[in-house]
């Protein structure tokens, strides 16, 4: 059935959905916004799966998102556009590409790796695509209103489950407390950077509020850390940007209704902090040094998404004395786990890729105008996603990899839209 669902979505629907969105950009303005909405929670379609596997990836998938992006590219070819946006970022995907490519030399699992090495043909070709689509603004405005959407989903479901479902810990529609908070906060600074110029729209104020009660209901500490540092660095981005009155009345009123949500949710969070489990943060430590030794004794790493499987049969798990129930767990440390699969070189190149988009972005942040709004506050994101990246691998998940190519995309169209104006 999920072979016939695939083949009708390719072979019909598709077609039929990218014919309307190259007569209309109305509709195509509502794809790009239900694409922005449905990363948070892709339908999928599973070819190949290997559920019970804990790496990063765990089958041959395609998603809804897939197919919208897909239904765009067919819809650029019918109004005679490029389906590859603007040639940026070039050199550090492909070198990416190669080094996880290389690691295939060392992996003890084809299929497993194949998984990741999927995952990542579709996420470039969901960049490529989206560079194009995002050179005209009304597309940008388009994506920002459905991740927008998304947060807001995201803290209604983090709000029911805490006072209807009594979850402990709310988890929105991600896999774990900590996704939710990470994915909210990549997004939740380039609401508060539009707020602050009087540029965003009814939208903007929900997804600071969406964000911040997911941040809270998730108790993640990590999370909670760093969205107040995302609203921090927006507002000095923003500052220096140029202070106006308005950013100074958005500042103190957004301080005052911080310092309210912290005194009603103040015993939560203290709680939160003081009883985190230690054997938690020692397991932490233990895959950390599992890694660290992989990438020691494999110059290639061990494989794309193969650390998990390596830890529990490669005598990782033996040697670190590791318990029972985490000898096929996962490094949560996004750098160490990259080292681990993809060796230290491997590593160095993901490492470039991220700087490359990051300082891409910080230095568009600087540009007049709402694009250079939107970049500061995806530079505030990505700073804090790449700063919990020490203590998560949740980078490495479907949903957070959709974000992060998304926002290359965006710096993408800045750039050559930014070239137009000039020429």
């Amino acid at each position: 059935m999920k072979w016939l669902a695939l083949i009708f979505s390719l072979t019909v629907a598709v077609p039929l959905l990218a014919q309307r969105m190259a007569k209309s950009e109305r509709i195509r303005r509502i794809v790009v916004v239900l694409l922005g909405f449905d990363l948070f929670n892709p339908s999928h379609i599973n070819l190949i799966s290997d559920e019970t596997y804990r790496g990063e990836s765990r089958g041959i998938e395609v998603t809804s998102v897939d197919l919208l992006v897909f239904a765009l590219a067919l819809s650029q070819l019918h109004r005679k556009r490029p389906i590859n946006g603007p040639y940026r970022f070039v050199a550090v995907r492909l070198i990416y590409f190669v080094f996880v490519l290389l690691s295939l030399t060392a992996t003890p699992d084809m299929l497993r790796s194949s998984f990741s090495v999927w995952k990542l043909v579709r996420m470039y070709f969901t960049f490529s695509v989206l560079a194009s689509v995002f050179l005209e603004l009304a597309m940008v405005r388009a994506v920002l209103d459905g991740l927008a959407l998304g947060v807001i989903a995201q803290g209604l479901m983090a709000g029911q489950q805490k006072f209807i479902v009594h979850m402990a810990r709310s988890i929105g529609s991600q896999s774990h407390p900590n996704s939710l908070a990470m994915i909210v906060n990549i997004i939740s600074p380039i609401a508060f950077a539009l707020i602050l110029t009087g540029a965003g729209n009814r939208l903007t104020p929900f997804v600071v509020l969406s964000g911040a009660l997911s941040v809270v209901f998730s108790l993640s500490r990590g999370g909670m850390a760093m969205f107040v540092m995302a609203i921090g660095l927006v507002i000095m981005g923003s500052f220096v940007r140029g202070p106006t009155v308005r950013k100074v009345g958005v500042t103190v009123a957004f301080l005052v209704a911080g310092l309210v949500g912290l005194a009603v949710f103040a015993k939560q969070i203290i709680k939160r902090f003081v009883e985190a489990p230690k054997e938690s943060e020692l397991a932490r430590k233990l895959f950390n040094q599992a890694a660290k030794a992989m990438a020691d004794e494999h110059n290639f790493g061990i494989g794309i998404n193969m650390y998990s499987l390596v830890l529990d049969r490669g005598g990782y798990a033996d040697r670190l004395h590791i318990d029972l129930g985490d000898r096929n767990g996962i490094a949560h440390h996004i750098y160490w786990l990259t080292a681990a699969e993809l060796g230290y070189t491997g590593c160095g190149t993901y490492l470039l890729m991220l700087a490359t988009v990051y300082f891409a972005l910080l230095r568009a942040s600087f540009f007049p105008g709402v694009r250079g709004d939107i970049a500061l506050g995806m530079t505030a994101g990505l700073t804090v996603t790449f700063l919990q990246g020490t203590a998560e691998w949740i980078a490495r998940q479907t949903t957070m990899s959709y974000c992060f190519y998304v926002f290359m995309a965006l710096a993408s169209s800045f750039y050559a839209q930014r070239q137009e104006d000039k020429g």
